[in-house]
């Protein structure tokens, strides 16, 4: 039973779900403003991941395929920002991402060092990120045009 719980079916099927909850965090902070499109879809890609990392204590020569799976969970969200016109083009998504790191570690700079305290940093940094460079990236984009 110890090995079941410590390094047994437990611990994939804990970090599949654990990828799946960034995964669907990451596309609802980038649909955060907007509607996330075929969401039926973004949640059966969720179940997958899970099922694919459970299935890693029964099959291991499929933990292969962790790598790509994890360029999936975090290039695929940005992806679909950029297909539903969330995202205007790649300036914007490489702007959303340093603004959102300057924001975030401005913001954790003077709280406790705890795990809380990064995650929360990291969704209020990306959300105000984002919603900054959707109103003023736009602007930003016609004056340059001129």
């Amino acid at each position: 039973m110890a090995y079941l719980v410590s390094d047994g079916i437990f611990y994939p099927f804990g970090a599949g779900t654990f990828l799946a909850g960034l995964y669907l965090t990451l596309v609802g902070l980038i649909f955060f403003f907007s509607e996330v499109p075929k969401m039926r879809r973004r949640l059966l890609e969720a179940v997958a991941i899970i099922l694919l990392f459970a299935s890693f204590h029964l099959f291991p020569p499929l933990s292969l395929t962790a790598i790509p799976a994890l360029f999936f969970i975090l290039l695929m969200p940005i992806y679909l920002g950029w297909k539903h016109r969330v995202f205007i083009d790649v300036v914007h998504i490489v702007l959303w991402l340093i603004a959102s790191s300057a924001l975030g570690s401005a913001l954790y700079w003077p709280m406790p060092k705890a795990f809380w305290s990064q995650v929360l940093t990291a969704g209020a940094s990306s959300l105000a990120a984002h919603y900054f460079l959707l109103k003023a990236y736009p602007r930003i984009k016609k004056t340059r045009r001129i």
